[in-house]
């Protein structure tokens, strides 16, 4: 598995993504932050807060995000953004390899997951924008790759 098949998944779902669009894909980045701690014990309540809002397209949230997406003078956010993206990747990377648990093979399931969401071919959005469950969807089966 590589990262240009899961943004093949992306681009196939949302290929003109809108500042909305990824205001959504924030909140749904915290959302997985949140199951993580949630996962190993630790306090999530504030991050799911923030979830939420970004989710719902709160005014904060889409400030953030317009100003992020739109305007030029937010190069250095955009930055530190990317930066702290792609660091994330990294830690988690580590985080599975400490863990002895197998990323690549886990990664090719939760892909073959995420385009089981898909209803002929086209995403299925909830009401803030979200891709959910299709009729086909089914459940990653991560436990062989632990």
């Amino acid at each position: 598995m590589n990262i240009k098949e899961i943004l093949k998944w992306f681009k196939k779902a949302v290929p003109e993504p809108t500042a909305e669009n990824a205001c959504v894909q924030i909140g749904c980045h915290y959302e997985e932050v949140a199951e993580m701690a949630e996962a190993i014990g630790d306090e999530f309540n504030a991050i799911i807060t923030l979830a939420n809002d970004y989710k719902s397209k709160g005014d904060f949230a889409m400030h953030f995000v317009e100003n992020l997406k739109v305007k030029g003078n937010a190069t250095g956010l955009k930055t530190e953004l990317l930066d702290s993206l792609c660091d994330q990747i990294v830690t988690a990377i580590g985080v599975a390899h400490m863990l002895g648990f197998d990323i690549e093979k886990a990664l090719d399931e939760v892909n073959r997951s995420n385009w089981s969401k898909f209803e002929n071919g086209k995403p299925v959005f909830d009401e803030n924008g979200k891709i959910k469950k299709g009729e086909s969807y089914f459940k990653p089966d991560l436990s062989k790759f632990i």
